[in-house]
């Protein structure tokens, strides 16, 4: 049988196969392998596809050429993860729309800890530069996960304040990894990569066009908890990524600024929305439910014991509430092993139950 990160691949770029029919195909069939080998008539009977889009994946059964093409979409010292593997990030599988796979440099088990993006304008003003530094420092020293896209502004000082508290950072590129943009960031790219992570759905040689970073935006809010606005216009892309967010069921944070101010605009905005007002650290450990020393203290979790159909189910989870519909429909399992999964993860102190039919990792 082909390999499951080639058929992945294979699958996520056939035309007419989107990431939501890749799920449903993939839970049809158990694995993307499997869909790839499947017959004409078992694709059609799954009512999944149309024809035109049967005919594609039939026509991805040239495992040389796939797996030419597979080799060649990677940049240099990249590594690859897809969705259906257990080091995929919890939280950024949770989304709607998460991407098939990624192509990674760096350390993937940071996902795994409380993290928050920070974004905000290319222009700030000193006072937000300042600010910035001073909330994310107080976070990123305790172990909180700054997440951000390495462009000019907001989001460079969110990095660079991670790393010099000694704290780990991650960065989503608009473009492939073999590409960093903007070139003024290399440095700041290799500093990041050394602790945390680089990140990018696009594969090698794919230019950081416009069109691609509201793609990005939807990645940098999959991966945390939430997302802090600092600093944005009233057209800021930073306000694209809070919208994202909100969509995605994620806490949007914003800091208040002068309602004279042009960069203060969308922040301000926000909050009149109902966006969570920042004026310090504390704002955003008590809006979590985070204690400073939680992050860097917290044991790890033994998942030895867990069965193979309790890790299917605790690999989907994260602190991110997810409904037990929406869990369902992405786990390869039946109602009743989800349900007892469920239940003996819970016996096992490992996830909790919120109202509404939702579920968290404790």
């Amino acid at each position: 049988m082909i390999d499951e990160k080639l058929a992945i691949w294979a699958l996520a770029n056939t035309d007419g196969v989107g990431p939501a029919i890749l799920f449903k195909l993939v839970t049809q069939f158990g694995s993307a392998a499997a869909v790839l080998e499947s017959s004409a008539h078992d694709l059609y009977k799954a009512e999944i596809v149309n024809q035109g889009a049967i005919n594609k994946i039939l026509q991805r059964r040239d495992w040389d050429q796939v797996r030419a093409g597979f080799q060649k979409s990677f940049p240099d010292r990249a590594c690859f993860v897809a969705v259906t593997e257990s080091t995929y990030p919890a939280k950024l599988r949770n989304i709607p729309d998460p991407p098939p796979f990624l192509y990674y440099q760096g350390r993937l088990d940071i996902f795994e800890r409380p993290s928050l993006a920070v974004v905000g304008s290319r222009r700030p003003t000193d006072y937000g530069i300042r600010m910035t530094s001073r909330i994310v420092s107080e976070l990123a020293s305790t172990g909180v996960i700054i997440i951000s896209g390495l462009a000019y502004g907001i989001d460079a000082a969110a990095h660079q304040a991670a790393l010099d508290s000694g704290g780990q950072t991650a960065a989503v590129f608009g473009c492939g990894l073999d590409i960093v943009y903007p070139p003024g960031h290399k440095a700041l790219a290799q500093r990041i990569e050394q602790s945390g992570c680089l990140l990018s759905e696009f594969p090698r040689g794919t230019r950081p066009e416009r069109y691609n970073f509201p793609v990005r935006n939807r990645i940098v809010a999959g991966l945390s908890d939430g997302v802090l606005v600092v600093e944005a216009g009233g057209k800021s892309g930073a306000l694209v990524t809070a919208g994202i967010a909100l969509e995605q069921g994620k806490d949007v944070l914003a800091m208040p600024g002068s309602v004279e101010a042009e960069q203060s605009l969308g922040p301000n905005s926000l909050i009149k929305q109902g966006a969570v007002a920042v004026t310090g650290a504390d704002d955003i450990f008590a809006n979590f439910g985070w204690h400073r020393s939680d992050p860097a203290t917290r044991p790890a979790q033994d998942l030895s014991r867990l069965s193979k159909e309790e890790l299917s189910v605790f690999g989907l989870l994260s602190v991110q509430p997810i409904h037990l519909d929406e869990l369902g429909r992405k786990v390869a399992l039946g109602p009743g092993k989800v349900a007892e999964a469920l239940l003996n993860l819970e016996l096992k102190g490992l996830i909790m139950r919120k109202p509404g039919n939702y579920v968290v990792k404790a």
